[in-house]
């Protein structure tokens, strides 16, 4: 893995906690807009199949996507029959400008009779896809994942004060002849924490493998 793509995978980013919807009005044209969170593009493709279905009398239902940090920066969007980038690129604007990743917002169009040019169009669709990303809920996405640590007890209140100092926290607790925990820790602290252990230690406990996992703020 190179330096970007380990960044990637270490760095936190804002997602949405839930739907929120918009419409608008202009010159007699309807938007209705949808933004919801979404992990992956098969899930969009889905979301965008089922609102196309319930808006099967709009005249276009257009959408933009944008994935996270697994997906590699991947963004989708489109038209659907708008004149080219007038719907799809303003929708995926929006989502750029909130900064928002793993969501989605489609924009269905019902037309009013009064053309709206390129120009009004793009706005018309950025200002829904806007407004429906200020009505949903967000969240804050830490990625981390979660660990095995035993030891003697002696370190018990060693370890707890450093999972404290790196963001970490306990999962689970079971005690037998060792303390054995199950705890999570920011991809970002993994290192740095077991450098610390290591050294506090003298290297007789260790992290092992890592279980995929995120914290929601």
């Amino acid at each position: 893995m190179d330096d970007a793509a380990r960044h990637a995978q270490n760095s936190s980013y804002e997602t949405l906690a839930g739907q929120g919807e918009a419409e608008l009005r202009v010159e007699r044209s309807r938007f209705v807009a949808l933004a919801a969170p979404v992990a992956d593009e098969a899930s969009a493709r889905l979301l965008l199949a089922e609102l196309s279905r319930r808006h099967h009398d709009a005249r276009h239902v257009c959408f933009a996507w944008r994935g996270g940090p697994g997906s590699g920066g991947r963004e989708l969007r489109s038209d659907a029959g708008e004149p080219a980038g007038t719907a799809g690129e303003p929708i995926l604007a929006a989502l750029r400008h909130a900064g928002l990743a793993e969501a989605i917002v489609v924009v269905a169009r019902w037309f009013g009779g009064v053309k709206l040019g390129p120009g009004g169009l793009s706005r018309a669709y950025g200002a829904a896809a806007a407004a429906a990303l200020a009505a949903a809920p967000r969240r804050l996405v830490i990625p981390g994942a979660e660990h095995r640590l035993r030891f003697a007890y002696a370190l018990e209140k060693t370890i707890a004060h450093l999972l404290e100092r790196h963001d970490g926290r306990v999962v689970r607790r079971e005690y037998g002849p060792q303390v054995d925990w199950r705890v999570w820790l920011p991809n970002a602290m993994r290192d740095a924490f077991d450098t610390v252990l290591a050294e506090v230690t003298a290297g007789t406990v260790a992290l092992d493998n890592a279980t995929d996992g995120e914290e929601n703020g």
